[in-house]
């Protein structure tokens, strides 16, 4: 008797204590959503500032489609506009659907929404310009992997592209697996500043992303990575195809970043591998290299 008591202690004293973490997430949560609508934004548009699309329009023969990372913004690229400008290219980099704006705007919004806002973009730039090349940030690279199966660029490069989780011990459960267990209780998560992986001290605050997101937004982001990993026709991807990474990148696993990249069935495919930089290459100790390579590999228009 005595034992099955201790049972049903031990059980009330562990739903007490999930009760307790549940609310201080959502409280959390909630707080930092309250914060982010107070940020400085565009009056007309809703948009916070720095976190505006960028476009540079000089007329030229080709143009880059950059598309940034999940509950980012175009800063994501950091200095690459301008590299890509100084090389020739016309360069515009959109903000997705729900971002840069307030995380409830993220609620409900599907991964075919996203697509189809980049599928708009990329259909606008072929049909204003002779080359157009798809270059794609975290999530931005797994809907670029997308894009470009579908209606081929003349060049594809892939920056850190999100295809899997770099697994950590404390992660338990599939990260995938949390927002499902979450959703009924906990409607935002607030933003780890641990989540902003970049090795560069001072980097973090040249991120602009939101300080929460809606648990239901985790859904988006995971079809994704699903519909570029196992449900896209790669057949189609023979356009020359470079890989930014790194080798230490703490959100995207390089294992599986790997593993992708060695299916594809281009001719022509580089990598660039760095080992000093984190997920957010482009702002890490190895930005300026990266964004060589990329130039490099684009050439001119």
């Amino acid at each position: 008797m005595r034992r099955f008591r201790g049972i049903y202690h031990g059980l009330v004293r562990l739903v007490l204590l999930l009760a307790v973490g549940v609310f201080w997430v959502d409280s959390a949560g909630r707080s930092a959503v309250r914060e982010s609508a107070a940020l400085p934004r565009d009056p007309q548009t809703g948009i916070v500032r720095g976190a505006e699309p960028l476009r540079i329009e000089r007329g030229r023969a080709g143009a880059c489609l950059l598309l940034h990372g999940w509950i980012s913004t175009p800063a994501d690229f950091a200095n690459l506009p301008q590299a890509l400008d100084a090389a020739g290219w016309d360069v515009y980099a959109p903000l997705h659907p729900g971002h840069g704006t307030t995380p409830a705007d993220l609620e409900g919004l599907t991964a075919e929404e996203l697509l189809h806002a980049a599928r708009a973009h990329h259909a606008g730039l072929r049909a204003r310009y002779e080359k157009v090349v798809l270059i794609g940030f975290s999530m931005g690279g797994t809907m670029a992997t997308i894009l470009a199966a579908e209606q081929p660029p003349d060049k594809l490069v892939l920056v850190a592209p999100f295809y899997g989780v770099t697994y950590r011990w404390y992660f338990v459960l599939p990260p995938r697996w949390w927002g499902a267990l979450l959703s009924p209780f906990v409607r935002y998560v607030k933003r780890s500043e641990r989540l902003t992986r970049v090795n560069r001290p001072g980097a973090r605050g040249e991120i602009l992303a939101y300080g929460a997101f809606p648990v239901s937004a985790v859904r988006a982001l995971f079809a994704l990575r699903r519909r570029a990993v196992r449900e896209t026709d790669l057949s189609g991807l023979r356009m020359p195809v470079l890989l930014v990474y790194s080798s230490g990148d703490e959100a995207g696993s390089p294992s599986a970043t790997e593993e992708f990249f060695d299916r594809l069935p281009a001719r022509v495919k580089r990598k660039a591998a760095f080992v000093r930089s984190n997920h957010h290459i482009l702002h890490d100790y190895d930005a300026d290299e990266a964004a060589r390579a990329i130039t490099s590999f684009l050439g001119a228009p």
